[in-house]
């Protein structure tokens, strides 16, 4: 695989797990992926890590954009092993100025890792840095679905990095939603919502009108797993509306056995 631009000067520089067949206790036969995202600008942000054993693939793809090095800034949307469990490798290989986080990803980040000497900075909800031309803004989306949680949002590229919402454990060489199977992404998501994220439904109403509110233009939502959304924006926030009001389609339910078993 190779890195991506998938909007100017944002890349794709994740991992592919084709091989994955049981996460979070559920299965994941269509594997998954790991989703990292480089931003260039007079800073260099690096959006997430991928996990412990597949950190290779994401330096092979910072190093075919630039030394990984000049990554100025690390943002930890989600201190889950599936998106830190290489953080520390990362952290000694390319040596940021400052590594952003929730409060309560400071205080994970502390628990698990216990550096002596990383330069983390807790952000606040609705809090923005300036990487040049682009502003991030960071939301705090804490129990979706861990506590330290957070989207980030690249106003003028109305471009939001949504951690685990809005994924799938969907493992493909394609990296954008109109590129694959319509059907079987919405079944992946469906299934990835109702596993990871349905005992959250009351926070992520909660959410969506949150960013309704907010009134944030949505051109990408690129998730921590699986493709990224650019043509069924709508389907898919109004597909987590729906789920979140625990809304059902009418369907009959067939029950059977056999002797046979």
């Amino acid at each position: 695989m190779k890195s991506l631009e998938i909007k100017n000067n944002i890349y794709w520089v994740g991992a592919i797990d084709w091989n994955v067949r049981d996460f979070h206790g559920y299965s994941t036969y269509k594997g998954t992926t790991y989703n990292s995202y480089l931003v260039k600008d007079e800073k260099i942000a690096l959006f997430d890590t991928v996990k412990k054993g597949h950190m290779h693939d994401l330096v092979h793809h910072i190093k075919q954009l630039m030394d990984p090095t000049e990554i100025d800034y690390l943002i930890v949307n989600h201190v889950e092993m599936d998106h830190s469990g290489s953080l520390p490798e990362i952290v000694e290989l390319i040596k940021p100025e400052k590594i952003f986080c929730s409060k309560m990803g400071l205080k994970a980040i502390n628990e698990h890792f216990h550096p002596e000497d990383w330069p983390l900075e807790a952000v606040e909800n609705g809090q923005t840095i300036s990487l040049g031309s682009k502003t991030v803004q960071f939301l705090e989306t804490r129990m979706l679905h861990w506590p330290d949680s957070m989207f980030s949002y690249l106003q003028e590229d109305k471009f939001l990095i949504s951690s685990d919402a809005f994924g799938q454990h969907y493992a493909s060489s394609e990296r954008f939603d109109d590129e694959v199977d319509f059907s079987e992404l919405m079944e992946q998501t469906a299934k990835y919502y109702a596993n990871i994220l349905t005992l959250y439904s009351p926070l992520i109403r909660k959410l969506l009108a949150k960013v309704r509110e907010m009134g944030l233009e949505i051109d990408m939502i690129a998730p921590d797993h699986g493709v990224i959304w650019r043509s069924h924006i709508n389907d898919v926030i109004h597909a987590y509306d729906a789920w979140s009001q625990n809304k059902g389609r009418r369907k009959a339910l067939v029950i059977y056995d056999t002797m046979w078993k």
